[in-house]
């Protein structure tokens, strides 16, 4: 199966003009450093840049105000478990301290049950669309650059896909749920304001459930760097 993934693309706080200068400069930057052209100077260009990019958009946590590591009632405890198994050099006292006002995941209501690496847990590996859908109209607006009346429109095709039950059937996928899935991912993000980028790889996705990957290798293949 074909992998798609649709990476999340900031919404700005401030001018979308500077912000959309911002976005190509960095894609032209992040393009030489696929090609391995990329020298020192622009390299620390391009750190700048990024940075920028963050404190002009807003991310997807503050868009939906993703739960912290400290509201976990255990959090030090869950933390420190984690500690243990974690390749750092700060001490534990440090670790707690950045980990505490980090998002959490793991508790976070938005994280997608079918997002891989190295997806964000709030994004969506939308491969299996390709396969489960089978509107070739449909299959191809999944594959192109989205901005927010896209996504409606997408998750528009996709519920009436669903309400007439007109997918097909994959192995170890439940497809009515991962449509479902995509749907409530498409409405979230674009009433946000967010965008959606799609990149494939020529690597082939594991088949996803909720619980996970199911056979593959989740981090092969080489996806196109994209704006966060």
């Amino acid at each position: 199966m074909k992998r798609v993934d649709w990476h999340l693309m900031r919404p700005p706080r401030a001018d979308a003009r500077e912000v959309a200068s911002l976005e190509h400069r960095i894609d032209e930057l992040v393009q030489r450093a696929t090609e391995k052209v990329l020298d020192e100077e622009e390299l620390a260009v391009l750190l700048d840049l990024e940075q920028l990019h963050e404190q002009r958009t807003i991310s997807a946590c503050d868009a939906v105000g993703a739960p912290r590591v400290e509201d976990d009632p255990d959090w030090e405890s869950r933390v420190i478990d984690e500690y243990a198994d974690t390749d750092t050099d700060l001490d534990l006292e440090d670790y707690l301290e950045v980990r505490r006002a980090e998002p959490d995941c793991e508790r976070c209501p938005f994280a997608s049950p079918y997002s891989l690496f190295p997806l964000d847990p709030c994004e969506f590996s939308a491969g299996a669309l390709l396969r489960v859908v089978q509107d070739a109209d449909v299959r191809r607006r999944a594959t192109e650059p989205m901005a927010p009346a896209d996504m409606l429109a997408l998750a528009d095709a996709l519920e009436r896909l669903v309400a007439a039950r007109a997918w097909e059937e994959i192995v170890e996928l439940d497809a009515e749920d991962y449509l479902k899935k995509a749907i409530f991912f498409l409405r979230l993000w674009a009433r946000h304001g967010f965008r959606l980028r799609p990149v494939a790889t020529d690597e082939e996705a594991p088949i996803l459930t909720p619980d996970g990957p199911m056979g593959g290798s989740p981090d092969d293949g080489e996806p196109s760097p994209v704006l966060h």
